[in-house]
């Protein structure tokens, strides 16, 4: 994994980390958005009592703010971006070199939910693509 930041999201990154006490792991820039990824056990701190990190930060940064949970294992990153969502199962295949990873869900999933694990999948693993069923 090789990623390259910008000074825009490392000063926004230390934004997040002085409202919120966590360093995140990655800091993602979108056009409305921006993405927060924290390591595992750190979501709670990260959000605060009653949302109230996620409310200074969208005032400071004048984005909508979403924090994942970074995870060494695409299933369980998945897992964790479609929660309130159960996943039934999830596994990693490999084809002709390619990997794709395979879950099933109860429920349907939203849209911005699926455009946010495939970005992450593939920024974080060597994943081609993102079957969900």
């Amino acid at each position: 994994m090789n990623i390259k930041l910008d000074s825009d999201t490392i000063s926004a990154m230390n934004v997040f980390s002085t409202i919120t006490s966590v360093q995140p792991f990655d800091c993602i820039r979108a056009d409305d958005e921006m993405i927060f990824v924290v390591n595992q056990g750190q979501m709670g701190l990260a959000i605060g009592r009653g949302g109230i990190n996620v409310k200074t930060l969208e005032r400071l940064l004048k984005k909508s703010i979403i924090i994942v949970e970074y995870f060494d294992d695409p299933v369980k990153l998945l897992e964790g971006i479609f929660k309130p969502k159960k996943m039934l199962s999830g596994y990693v295949s490999t084809t002709d070199g390619s990997k794709t990873v395979e879950v099933s869900v109860d429920g349907r999933i939203n849209l911005d939910k699926i455009k946010l694990g495939k970005l992450l999948i593939q920024r974080y693993f060597n994943i081609a693509s993102i079957n969900i069923r």
